[in-house]
């Protein structure tokens, strides 16, 4: 497979704090790459140093088959970004936002070429209307389609659903895999949102106070024999002593009002009908995947 960016052994250090900490590792052409980590683990450093806007302490960084450093132009001429929210002009139309960002960038832009555009994004219908009239999601959706105006074959976007409704956090997601399945597009996406990851990408890392804590294939990382899955019931302390004498016995972990279970998927039906036949009052069965959990159990095995 084709690497499109190589990171290695990079670090950034301020003062006595080691924002990234020795990190390495490698997005290839066509991915949708999760970028995982908590608020504050290095994720918009990391990328910050992938578009040049700090420098590195150390390490290297090589886009394209070529080093960054020496070749900043060429290399972020095909590159496109949202760093965070995106910079718009609330006082013009979508439209004109997009032609002016795209003759910044020395796009060669027609009509077509902008309404295009902004149909991939799903705003052609508001074009015409001002930025200041727009949602959040739908200023997050002009941003990446002016991340996109010059045709980049790498998209990196930072916490592109932060701040945003459901509505607004799908449409995103959705964006992002029609530009991977429809473009061909070689994406890096960093969140906080494991289970947003989960839907979208096929490779992540998850790093932690700027270091690497794991790198792969998320069907590999999140796998589907030890998804959590937290129950509420109106008597977690009857319920836990019925799955002591059952085949989840040694999977029943408290926490303060609800009971939680590390399983397979498929058994969750197998379980939800057991505690049922076991007159155990069922309030809710959910399965989850939180960042946070997937930190504790990969520090426990670690």
């Amino acid at each position: 497979m084709n690497k499109i960016l190589e990171i290695n052994h990079l670090s950034k250090k301020y003062k006595d704090i080691n924002a990234v900490d020795d990190l390495s590792f490698s997005v290839n052409s066509g991915d949708v790459y999760g970028f995982l980590g908590q608020n504050g683990a290095g994720k918009s450093t990391t990328i910050r140093m992938m578009l040049t806007l700090i420098e590195p302490t150390s390490g290297d960084i090589n886009i394209f088959g070529k080093p960054l450093n020496k070749n900043r132009h060429e290399i972020l001429s095909k590159i496109g970004a949202v760093i965070e929210r995106p910079d718009l002009y609330k006082y013009l139309t979508a439209y004109e936002n997009l032609k002016l960002f795209a003759k910044m960038s020395n796009v060669n832009v027609t009509h077509k070429l902008l309404m295009d555009q902004l149909d991939m994004v799903g705003l052609a219908d508001r074009s015409k209307s001002k930025v200041k009239t727009y949602s959040q999601g739908m200023k997050q959706r002009l941003g990446i389609g002016i991340a996109l105006v010059h045709n980049p074959d790498l998209i990196i976007l930072d916490e592109p659903t932060n701040g945003l409704d459901p509505q607004g956090i799908a449409d995103i997601r959705h964006l992002i895999l029609k530009l991977s399945t429809e473009m061909g597009k070689t994406v890096v996406v960093s969140s906080h949102l494991l289970s947003e990851i989960e839907l979208i990408a096929n490779r992540m890392i998850v790093i932690h106070k700027g270091k690497k804590i794991v790198e792969g294939f998320v069907k590999d990382l999140l796998d589907p024999s030890k998804t959590l899955v937290e129950i509420e019931t109106t008597d977690n302390e009857f319920a836990k002593s019925v799955l002591k004498n059952s085949a989840f016995a040694t999977m029943v972990v408290d926490n303060n009002d609800k009971l939680h279970l590390t399983i397979n998927k498929i058994e969750i039906s197998s379980l939800i009908k057991f505690m049922v036949d076991t007159n155990v009052q069922i309030i809710a069965v959910t399965p989850r995947h939180s960042l946070e959990d997937y930190f504790l159990n990969l520090t426990k095995t670690a």
